[in-house]
Formats: structure tokens, sequence, C-alpha cells
């Protein structure tokens, strides 16, 4: 559900002002035969900045003109305002709950509403080392080709993860492997670990991480897939001869 409510609003909201992309067309980055993808940010992502700057919590309350439907009775689905692919929904908790405290089962079945087909990734970030640039719980789903998928589904990846595969999305089943994931977190360090999921239809991935940049290039969950968002043109040059996996590598945990 929600696409197609999604689009119908991206469009009233991008005519009225109101969604602003932050995004320019997608450069392609080859390493190691994969296609990663980078986008360099337009002068919307200053507006972005101050957003988040800015003490109030963009969801609570939150823009209706952003407002794509109820996702079960504690969520919300909505538009990011500040999308790097559109439409890019946010599924939100309607009471105020702390994006870095551990997901909850109802969480999980909200997020999975917007899985409708095989081409929608969700992501989350769980707190400011992981990308998340909120503290109130949301979660993302964007439609998005993975440059990353076959490394992925592979087991080729060179840093720390937590892979679970599935033929069917199923929240309990969802749940029971992200705790299982959490314990494993734990026992990497000394307390909480900073983490983003990522979400397909067909698998679940965990990443633990260390550190939200590498010379100012920033790293959030969408980053795990294969695409890359910069202020600069030249950091995308710096990103390629600083190594790719490399850089995925150094912001979680080898």
């Amino acid at each position: 559900m929600f696409w197609e409510e999604a689009e119908r609003v991206s469009r009233q909201a991008l005519a009225s002002g109101k969604l602003m992309p932050i995004t320019t067309a997608a450069e392609v980055l080859l390493e190691g035969g994969v296609n990663f993808l980078g986008h360099v940010v337009t002068h919307n992502a200053s507006k972005k900045l101050v957003t988040i700057s800015s003490p109030q919590n963009p969801f609570l309350p939150y823009d209706p003109s952003l407002y794509v439907g109820e996702a079960g009775t504690s969520h919300v689905c909505l538009l990011n305002k500040f999308p790097v692919l559109s439409p890019h929904l946010l599924i939100c908790s309607k009471d105020f709950v702390l994006q870095s405290s551990p997901l909850s089962l109802g969480d999980f079945h909200a997020w999975l509403l917007g899985f409708t087909g095989s081409d929608v990734l969700g992501f989350y970030n769980s707190g400011p080392i992981a990308g998340a640039s909120q503290t109130h719980r949301h979660m993302q789903v964007v439609k998005t080709d993975i440059p990353l998928e076959e490394a992925i589904i592979k087991r080729q990846l060179p840093f720390k993860h937590f892979l679970y595969t599935f033929t069917e999305l199923d929240a309990g089943y969802l749940y029971q492997c992200y705790i299982q994931a959490l314990k494993s977190l734990l026992e990497l360090g000394e307390g909480e670990m900073p983490y983003n999921i990522l979400l397909t239809e067909r698998w679940m991935l965990v990443v633990p991480r260390s550190t939200n940049n590498i010379n100012q290039v920033f790293a959030n969950g969408l980053n795990y897939s294969g695409r890359f968002l910069v202020k600069q043109p030249a950091q995308l040059d710096w990103l390629q001869q600083y190594g790719i996996m490399r850089y995925l590598t150094e912001c979680g945990m080898g």
C-alpha cells in the first residue's frame, strides 16, 4: 500500500514547494564490478540543514501536506520532505519514541505496509552515528535498484554484518531475527551499538556502525545498499580514490 497515494501527494507537495528534493541525477561509480550510484546534493540541502538544527520535531505535529496514510494504529506514513529518491516514505510513530531505542514488533508491522514488490528497499538508522538526523522513531522506504545486492546475498561483504534471508515477509519472524541481531551487537562491544538495517522482501541486513562519516562524507543505511550522497562533486572523486568498500568498512566494523 501507500505508493499510489504517495505519488499523488508527491506531485501536490512538489508543486506547492512543500517537497524539496535534494539530489542530482545519479552518477555511476564502478568498483570491483559493482555499479555504485553517487548523487551530489542540490541547494535544497541547505534548507534541510536548517531543519535539522532546529529543536522542533518535524513529526509532532507533522506537516499535513506530506501525509500519505495511516500505518496501522500507532504509526503514520509521511513523505520525506527532503527526498534522495521520490517518493521517499517515512513510517513514523505517532507518539514520540527515541530513534536509538530498540524497534518493537509494532514497528515491523507498520514498516512492512510499505513493501509491495521486489524493488522496495527499507532502511533504518538507529541513531546519529548510524546516520539518523531526527530523534523521533522513523523507518524509511524507497523504490530503488540495490547495487550491492549480489554481494549481500552471496555474503561477500568485507565488513561485519548479520544477514537473514526468507521467502516471505513476516513481521514476527523479522522481529525474532532482529532481536537475535541485537544480542550479537551487544557481544561486539560494551553497551548498545549503533547500527543500520536494510530490508527487502528477500533479506534483512543489520550493519554495526562505528562512525557516521569519513572526511565529511556521511553514511546512513542507504549507503550500504550501494548509493551515496555527497555535498560536492569532488567528494565522489575522493570516494573512488579512497575506495568505496574501504569507506563502508571503516564506517562500520571490519
